[in-house]
């Protein structure tokens, strides 16, 4: 009786070592385009994320520094350009001085000495080259005729401190 042929082994391939593959890092994206039209729109919506991610820029004013600080960090968390002063007067200069060209938002307390937020709204909305500056009032007193006449006047809102993160989230649809 003859052997039976033992099967063939063929020496089964070793498997090539797996690419090193580095961490994604901030800032990297794979973009992988599926025609010409693709490529466009992509580049337009990323133009359009950048302007309003990395170029929203806030006036903050309060005469707090505990306060400016605050609303500061909650704003710069929601990665919002943020520059802080600590009058309304201080503000007006700057804006009028055109050292603040591309500010998007005003937020500012109510009760400052020297002028009011309120003070500040107004004088912000009877300019021709500030009005279209959407304008917060912040205050730590619950008054609803105060809070009434500021919207009235023009204020995009009216927030009661403490300000926290979901009152700025709210906000990012209104900042120009």
């Amino acid at each position: 009786m003859a052997a039976a042929a033992a099967p063939s082994v063929s020496p089964s391939p070793v498997p090539a070592p797996a690419p090193k593959v580095e961490s994604p890092k901030a800032g990297d994206r794979k973009v992988v385009p599926v025609d010409a039209v693709a490529v466009e729109v992509e580049v337009e919506v990323e133009v359009e994320l950048k302007l309003e991610l990395e170029e929203k820029h806030v006036l903050a004013v309060d005469d707090s520094s505990v306060d400016r600080a605050v609303i500061a960090k909650i704003l710069r968390s929601s990665k919002y350009r943020v520059t802080t002063v600590e009058s309304a007067t201080r503000a007006l200069e700057l804006l009028a001085l055109g050292l603040l060209p591309d500010v998007n938002m005003i937020i500012t307390d109510y009760w400052m000495p020297g002028m009011t937020g309120y003070e500040l709204l107004k004088h912000v909305k009877e300019s021709s080259e500030l009005r279209e500056i959407p304008v917060v009032i912040m205050s730590s007193e619950n008054v609803p005729n105060r809070i009434t006449r500021c919207l009235e006047e023009g204020a995009e809102d009216f927030l009661l401190k403490p300000v926290r993160p979901s009152d700025v989230s709210r906000l990012c649809s209104r900042i120009r």
